[in-house]
């Protein structure tokens, strides 16, 4: 799929994501936090160790694509679908600061 069109996705499963956070008093509800928990769930570490910023501009094809299959799993698990990707993505940046100490 062309880059374009992943971003276009991205884009529109953040921002829904956003949405239905803020009206269902999810623990996040910033769209730059639904990337990062995306973008470290499909790289499988913390993204931007390894990929300049903006991702959707760096990260390959292939893991934007998972970045909106992690967005979709949220929007299908919810709540605690949002709390386990969220802790993966938290572990993995903990681990990224200890590596770098």
């Amino acid at each position: 799929m062309a880059r374009a069109a992943l971003k276009q996705q991205l884009d529109a499963r953040v921002s829904a994501l956003v949405a239905r956070a803020g009206a269902e008093g999810w623990p996040i509800t910033a769209d730059h936090c639904f990337l990062r928990i995306a973008y470290d769930n499909a790289v499988g570490a913390r993204w931007d160790s390894a990929h300049a910023r903006p991702g959707w501009r760096t990260l390959p094809a292939d893991r934007l694509a998972a970045a909106v299959a992690v967005l979709a799993a949220i929007d299908s698990g919810g709540v605690a679908e949002l709390r386990r990707l969220n802790a993966a993505s938290l572990a993995w940046r903990r681990a990224s600061r200890i590596d770098a100490a």
